[in-house]
């Protein structure tokens, strides 16, 4: 309680909105490189991919951010822990996969409750499934992009549950910084 009373202060004070904007997604994209960067599992693979579950903050994001912020949190966060973790020829596509990830999953999600966050999650799932795979299947071959899609399939539930988990800190956020309310129809855990 005492937290969200400093942080809605904080954001009551006059600033900007584009100040504020610009570093809110700074803020989630350190977020999602942190998570992406700490846990991850290598993949067998001769690609060297490796499985985590930066797709969770990305979820988040793109609910608090929207498209264009979210997909710019989501690409320079991912991008730049492939690059620290040195999977440098994963650097430009984890931009673009991920990018697009938060473009449409912030699309989305904006104004949505639980069950339309959820939905927004895994079709953003979906998205890095198939871009992965695509990527794959051109820099490396077919049989390599078949065999990393059950992996990246487990990244996708997992960043998905994990994110539906979040739901909820994610709503008082959101009500804390006085952004748009859940769509009322929309199932939400919170409701009692």
């Amino acid at each position: 309680m005492a937290k969200e009373c400093i942080l809605k202060s904080i954001m009551d004070r006059k600033i900007n909105p584009k100040v504020k904007l610009l570093t809110t997604t700074a803020l989630m994209a350190a977020v999602i490189f942190v998570v992406t960067y700490i846990i991850r599992i290598p993949l067998p693979f001769a690609s060297g991919g490796y499985l985590n579950i930066g797709d969770a903050p990305i979820y988040v994001a793109a609910a608090l951010l929207g498209g264009p912020a979210g997909a710019v949190a989501a690409a320079i966060g991912s991008a730049l822990s492939d690059l620290s973790a040195g999977y440098v020829v994963y650097v430009l596509p984890t931009a673009v996969v991920k990018g697009l990830m938060g473009l449409v999953c912030g699309s989305l999600m904006r104004r949505a409750g639980f069950r339309r966050f959820v939905i927004a999650s895994a079709i953003g799932g979906a998205i890095m499934v198939g871009g992965y795979a695509a990527f794959e299947s051109v820099l490396f071959n077919t049989n390599q992009a078949i065999a990393s899609i059950p992996f990246n399939a487990i990244q996708w539930v997992a960043g998905v549950a994990v994110a539906a988990a979040l739901y909820p800190a994610v709503a008082r956020i959101k009500k804390t910084l006085g952004m748009k309310p859940a769509e009322p129809n929309e199932s939400d855990p919170n409701k009692k």
